[in-house]
């Protein structure tokens, strides 16, 4: 069996440890500052966002895609959600199998209010941080990282 050294060089292990603790660290550090501010978990607020891009309302499934998470698991984290009066589920139109989540009134007031903590806390944490070649580098980086099927 070959050793780890083997399979991955000390260098790009290094780098992998510090992708994660940087990641993690910055992760939490958002999610402090959110619920500091505006009562709001991280999680809820990444999904107010999708629904957002997406123009409201989003399938069920493409939702838990975009989360990782499992059917089950998302209904579970959307009921929660909706009984915060942040979004609500629908029917499909065209499949009546099918759920749609759309976003409330609620839901949009309540992302327009911790988008600005977020944002000032992506640019706190990451952005006031790296230069401007440092961001263009990491874009190439990740587009290489995330197949192009996901981005």
């Amino acid at each position: 069996m070959r050793s780890v050294a083997d399979q991955l060089p000390p260098l790009k292990l290094r780098a992998w440890r510090g992708f994660l603790e940087a990641h993690s660290w910055i992760t939490r550090e958002l999610e402090r500052e959110l619920r500091e501010e505006r009562g709001l978990p991280l999680s809820w607020y990444d999904v107010l966002v999708q629904l957002s891009e997406a123009g409201g309302d989003m399938r069920m499934h493409r939702l838990a895609s975009s989360l990782l998470l499992s059917r089950s698991a998302t209904t579970r984290f959307v009921e929660r959600l909706e009984r915060a009066g942040l979004l609500l589920r629908d029917g499909a139109t065209d499949d009546r199998r099918g759920t749609v989540v759309r976003l409330t009134a609620q839901g949009r007031d309540t992302l327009r209010g911790a988008a600005g903590v977020h944002l000032r806390g992506v640019k706190r944490h990451f952005g006031d941080i790296i230069s401007n070649e440092d961001a263009e580098f990491l874009v190439r980086l990740m587009a290489r990282l995330v197949p192009a099927t996901e981005a």
